[in-house]
């Protein structure tokens, strides 16, 4: 599909994509970001709050399905996170991230706000799954992970990251919900491929998960780039010094 044919997706358009094709999708943090995305034909996108409600986030990046979600720190009781996701949906949010139990995505689904989940390794619930590691590798564990899976779909979740699950795992969930699956490092047969923008090109300076790679090092046109602004910039403190600015 060019870009010139390209539209926002809805729900039912992406659903029905399940079994069909394989998906992009990237977490992003910028406009800049968000219009590379576009530029390059991404699907999907997670995307901090203030960045998705920003009023030409649409300008530029008008076919994206992209989604926000809240912190387990910042929802709240279950009425104000409500709220929250209801002002997200009004603000241009196609979908909102939800971490929460399904009992939660079922009350969203009851309202008609599309959810997406999270399964496998979840960062900030990784103190029961034993730190920083794939979840599901011994039957016991594998099963809890395809438990919940079925509970999410159950409860009605749009979508569903699958993070550090055993690649077999995550392929026996995927033909097993109606849901789409989100591989965050859980192999090749989710139904979308999800990574951090920053580990696509290169610019991730803290803990480098094992599922990432770099297809395009970014490194030194940044470094280029800044240098030049450096060299620009001195050039107009001295001419100003100088007397030749202006």
């Amino acid at each position: 599909m060019s870009m010139e044919q390209r539209k926002l997706p809805t729900v039912l358009d992406l659903r029905a994509l399940k079994g069909q094709k394989q998906l992009t999708m990237l977490r992003y943090f910028s406009l800049d970001e968000a219009a590379a995305a576009e530029a390059a034909g991404i699907d999907i996108a997670s995307v901090p709050a203030e960045i998705l409600f920003h009023p030409r986030y649409r300008e530029v990046a008008p076919s994206i399905f992209s989604m926000a979600g809240q912190t387990h720190t910042e929802c709240g009781t279950p009425h104000e996170y409500f709220k929250w996701c209801n002002s997200a949906i009004e603000r241009g949010a196609d979908a909102v991230y939800c971490g929460n139990s399904p009992a939660y995505i079922e009350a969203l689904r009851n309202e008609g706000l599309p959810a997406v989940s999270h399964i496998g390794l979840i960062p900030y619930k990784n103190t029961w799954t034993g730190g920083f590691k794939a979840v599901g590798k011994d039957a016991e564990s594998a099963f809890k992970v395809y438990q919940d899976a079925l509970a999410y779909d159950s409860a009605g979740a749009i979508g569903l990251e699958v993070e550090c699950v055993p690649d077999r795992v995550a392929e026996m969930i995927t033909k097993k919900v109606d849901l789409l699956t989100l591989s965050m490092g859980s192999g090749p047969k989710c139904d979308v491929e999800f990574l951090f923008i920053q580990d696509v090109i290169g610019t991730n300076t803290d803990r480098v998960p094992k599922h990432a790679k770099v297809f395009k090092d970014t490194n030194k046109s940044y470094d280029n780039l800044l240098n030049d602004t450096v060299e620009g910039l001195k050039k107009f403190v001295s001419d100003v010094n100088s007397k030749e600015f202006p």
